[in-house]
């Protein structure tokens, strides 16, 4: 876990399979395909519960594992659940490079 400046979020747990299980979670959970299918059947995806249990435990994101084709373990995705322009959400988008435009 790390501090911003303005949101904690957790990096080490969608990657550490102890800390997943405290979550009743997995890698293969975290990229399973058939999440709509979930939403569809009961309600909520795993990954949704996931997600919810850790907003309840005050984290405002996830860095977690990208899982589309020919991506690597160390391909990463930031997950938001909350962000804005003031704090304690506020985020600032750096793009210097402009790959987002």
């Amino acid at each position: 876990m790390f501090s911003g400046v303005a949101f904690t979020i957790t990096h080490n747990v969608s990657r550490d399979e102890t800390a997943l299980a405290a979550y009743r979670m997995d890698t293969a959970a975290l990229a399973d395909i058939t999440w709509h299918d979930q939403i569809k059947s009961s309600g909520e995806a795993k990954t949704q519960a996931f997600a919810r249990q850790l907003v309840k435990d005050d984290y405002h994101g996830l860095l977690v594992r990208s899982f589309v084709h020919d991506s690597s373990p160390s391909d990463l995705n930031l997950a938001l659940w909350q962000w804005g322009g003031k704090a304690p959400l506020r985020l600032i988008v750096i793009d210097d490079e402009n790959p987002l435009a």
